[in-house]
């Protein structure tokens, strides 16, 4: 297999930081990426690294697809702490309260226990909702994103809301609804708006915005299965993006939410999104109870995850291998960006670590 490999450093060190980075140190993390595209097991691979005012480091290994530093990847997972901001923003403006019932704002969504449902639970994975069963009805239907919306509100509990947590993407279709109705434009729009023209994310969208950048996604079932999956613009992971815009944002939250003047979000909800939400919660994962950090829509460290940041730190994984990271602390954001369904998350958490190790005092 012909590969090509591009590494690109910038200016490590900044004297309004106290913290910059060893190109040397980096060599780890990139060799953790070169290794995982020989091996086969990732198409290809990309690292991104940034502080808040400048990317410092990009290591891109192009592998069987040609990937390039302005890639185009479908981030599945990553979606959602995005959506979960817009939400936030309604938060700000007074036209939802977190924990007011949802229904109070979706009637539709009310029945089966689901009364209880607040926002909150929907952005913390504590809804109880069930997701098995609609992902399989809409695959066999090939329904729309009404079919989803449907499927939502028709949603039975398998536990009481609030009482523990399980990862469930079905909530964000209904956190989708809620901007929709409560801002009154079309959630793809609203994000556009919002948050993509404002932050100058201009490669983010539920579509790509340039096939010819857009890198294929393996083991999806194909391409009519993605192009299915692409037109139901799934506010729980159906955004594509590229590097640049990733670290656009990430930087947006390293700077208190504001980016080249524009306030993203303030400094109380920016507060209240990133920290822990679920501590002394649990998941049942494969018949055992494990610990689950998340905030509203943002990940945390955890047990379960390996990673060696601060304690401020948040991010998110997508199944299609990607993952994104956020340190206030050390001034980082970091993307790892690849295209199979279905990748574990051990790589990217590893060449993560590596980029901490980078780290040194100025």
């Amino acid at each position: 297999m012909q590969t090509q490999v591009t590494d690109t450093a910038f200016t490590l060190a900044h004297e309004k930081h106290p913290v910059c980075f060893d190109r040397e140190r980096l060599r780890h993390a990139a060799e953790i990426a070169d290794t995982a595209v020989a091996s086969g097991s990732h198409p290809c691979a990309l690292i991104a690294v940034a502080d808040s005012t400048r990317t410092v480091w990009t290591h891109v290994v192009s592998g069987e697809d040609g990937a390039r530093l302005d890639g185009i990847f479908l981030l599945a997972s990553i979606t959602k702490p995005i959506v979960a901001t817009a939400v936030m923003q309604l938060v700000e403006q007074g036209r939802l309260l977190l924990d007011a019932p949802v229904a109070q704002y979706i009637p539709e969504f009310a029945g089966a226990g689901k009364e209880r449902v607040t926002t909150w639970h929907l952005l913390t994975h504590t809804s109880g909702m069930e997701e098995v069963r609609w992902w399989k009805e809409l695959r066999e239907t090939r329904g729309g994103h009404e079919a989803a919306l449907g499927a939502a509100c028709n949603s039975h509990l398998h536990f009481e809301p609030g009482a523990r947590c399980e990862y469930c993407s079905l909530s964000f279709t209904v956190l989708g609804e809620l901007i929709t109705r409560l801002s009154g434009q079309p959630y793809p729009e609203y994000l556009r708006e919002h948050i993509f023209a404002p932050l100058g994310m201009s490669d983010t969208a539920f579509r790509p915005v340039d096939a010819a950048r857009a890198l294929p996604v393996h083991d999806h079932g194909g391409p009519e299965d993605l192009e299915w999956f692409t037109s139901l613009a799934i506010p729980g992971g159906g955004l594509w993006s590229s590097a640049a815009d990733l670290l656009a944002f990430g930087q947006a939250y390293l700077r208190g939410s504001v980016y080249d003047g524009y306030r993203l979000l303030g400094p109380a909800a920016l507060e209240t999104m990133t920290r822990s939400h679920t501590s002394g919660m649990v998941e049942i994962v494969d018949g055992r109870p494990q610990p689950f950090e998340y905030g509203l829509g943002w990940g945390k460290l955890s047990p379960n995850n390996g990673i060696i940041g601060s304690a401020r730190s948040y991010g998110h994984g997508g199944a299609t291998g990607t993952y994104f990271w956020v340190d206030p602390v050390y001034d980082l954001v970091y993307v790892f960006l690849t295209n199979r369904w279905g990748l574990e998350h051990n790589t990217p958490r590893r060449a993560l670590n590596a980029v901490y190790g980078a780290l040194s005092k100025a």
